[in-house]
């Protein structure tokens, strides 16, 4: 199955030297556009973001259409090397479970904490979003997470975050080998593979937040995958102003204002213009303690540990919990 999706995804690479040209500002150009990019978020009453594969490669973790002769030091992208058949290995590259989210992760993260980053909508599956603190009510991941697998039982609907890859190459069907804890039902990875409709949910708030836009500042996305690439236009159409961050061309640069230049040049001085302090990043994990009454008499008390992400939903983090009473010495595991 994965042998048939490849040919798929490499007709989508760039055909053309124009397509896959770098571009990057002068300094001083630099400069003044990242001047008139802070006064837009300064001014903004409803800022979103709008991101896509090239802002986490920085992080190690590749793209899909850089050109063979990127300056990105992971390389072409993958559906680049599919349609040149280019096996060679790129200066880097890191495994998404063991990639850390880059300074202009964490630029987002603050400008969510202060109030002035609304929303943010992702075509990222990597997860590196959520790994940074981003405050899941705020973001709409259109494609997918590759640590999240959900139920699917519309009586039960419970979601799981892991710390391994939920896919497990069942394209088709996305069944996973683990079972929801509260229904039983078969889990399923949350992946959207080419030819599959969005979550609902995820389309209503990336399209509504787009609406009410009046700034959206795109990271990393060509901005060709519809429908997502519609809804930062939706912040045009109603006046709103859109700043696209890219080393390519975009099918939408005629729209809104353009910097030519690495993300994280761009994100780290505009934090500067802003006199924001970027925050460092440091692995959260949070965990609940519940203990309840057994139902049946004299079986005493239920201790239940486990992992939790920020809104409450389960997380892998523990293999195993050894309960010991220091008085008696006694082990429960």
């Amino acid at each position: 199955k994965t042998q048939q999706l490849q040919p798929k995804m490499a007709s989508t690479a760039h055909k053309t030297d124009y397509e896959k040209e770098e571009l990057f500002d002068s300094p001083e150009e630099l400069d003044k556009k990242i001047e008139y990019l802070a006064k837009l978020v300064k001014n903004s009453k409803h800022m979103i973001a709008f991101t896509g594969a090239g802002l986490s490669t920085s992080a190690g973790v590749p793209d899909y259409r850089s050109g063979t002769n990127t300056v990105l030091p992971t390389g072409p992208g993958g559906w680049e090397r599919q349609a040149q058949k280019d096996y060679s290995k790129p200066k880097l590259r890191v495994d998404t479970l063991n990639a850390i989210p880059t300074k202009s992760h964490m630029a987002l993260v603050k400008l969510a904490e202060e109030g002035i980053l609304k929303f943010l909508i992702s075509q990222n599956t990597d997860g590196l979003h959520k790994r940074s603190g981003f405050p899941s009510h705020k973001i709409a991941e259109l494609h997918g997470n590759s640590n999240l697998e959900k139920c699917w039982n519309q009586k039960c609907k419970r979601e799981f975050f892991r710390d391994f890859h939920t896919c497990e190459g069942f394209f088709k069907d996305h069944h996973t080998s683990r079972k929801c804890e509260s229904c039983g039902d078969v889990l399923h990875d949350s992946i959207i593979n080419f030819g599959e409709n969005l979550p609902q949910k995820e389309l209503n708030d990336g399209f509504n937040n787009g609406k009410k836009a009046d700034l959206v500042l795109c990271l990393g996305s060509s901005l060709k995958v519809t429908p997502a690439a519609q809804m930062p236009l939706e912040a045009v159409k109603n006046g709103g102003k859109m700043v696209i961050v890219n080393l390519q061309r975009t099918p939408l640069d005629e729209k809104g204002l353009r910097i030519n230049a690495l993300i994280d040049d761009v994100m780290v001085k505009l934090m500067e213009k802003l006199k924001m302090e970027i925050p460092r990043f440091s692995l959260r994990k949070r965990l609940t303690i519940t203990k309840q009454k057994e139902e049946k008499k004299g079986e005493g008390e239920k201790v239940e540990v486990r992992g939790v992400d920020d809104e409450g939903r389960p997380f892998t983090l523990f293999r195993e919990v050894t309960l010991e009473f220091l008085e008696s010495g006694e082990k429960y595991s």
